[in-house]
């Protein structure tokens, strides 16, 4: 079987334009098969979207970026951001630098399988995703444990994941990682989590 979170270029093209708004902003996207939510924006990423749209933040990754709505939008509203996107799927990244040209947004997108085409040295203010959950626990606690290694002393990572695909849990194996672990948005079943690397001292 076939998934998003795989690499795999033997799959028909059949591409498709999608466009959607995010606080009466329009946006046009394309996708294509062998990627995550080919049909439309799905509702955990919008989730995310809205809920980290307006926290300004310098250096941002986009992980499992897909055809690039997260992290693109992320950038449409902060222009000023560092925004680099990685997936490990080579359709996915030529959708997202089409997607990126397509909606006039300069950002940085590579390739990558997990943070391994990331140079040691990477350092992020917020890493946001949407991670590929169906990668199972174990790859999926990985992603989640390694970026606190790309995160600067008071960064944060933000992601969306479902409450009947392993939201709590998630929650509970990050706490063991992470100086504070918060809920910040729920909706529908979908979890906004976000994780500081250190505790700002006032």
């Amino acid at each position: 079987m076939n998934h998003y979170f795989t690499d795999n270029q033997n799959l028909r093209t059949k591409e498709k334009d999608i466009y959607f708004k995010i606080y009466e902003n329009k946006f046009h996207f394309i996708t294509d098969n062998g990627v995550f939510s080919k049909s439309g924006l799905d509702f955990g990423s919008r989730l995310l979207i809205e809920t980290i749209y307006n926290i300004e933040n310098h250096n941002i990754l986009d992980l499992g970026c897909g055809y690039g709505p997260i992290g693109l939008t992320y950038k449409y509203f902060n222009p000023n951001a560092l925004v680099t996107l990685i997936d490990v799927n080579k359709r996915a990244i030529e959708l997202s630098k089409r997607n990126a040209n397509l909606n006039k947004l300069d950002v940085d997108i590579l390739i990558s399988n997990g943070y391994s085409s990331l140079n040691k040295n990477m350092r992020f203010d917020l890493i946001i995703s949407n991670p590929p959950v169906r990668v199972g626990k174990k790859l999926l606690y990985k992603l989640l444990e390694e970026a606190r290694d790309f995160l600067n002393m008071n960064g944060k990572l933000i992601y969306v994941i479902h409450k009947n695909l392993g939201a709590k849990s998630s929650l509970i194996f990050c706490e063991n990682i992470y100086r504070k672990v918060t809920v910040i948005n729920k909706k529908s079943g979908y979890f906004v989590i976000q994780c500081e690397k250190w505790l700002t001292i006032l």
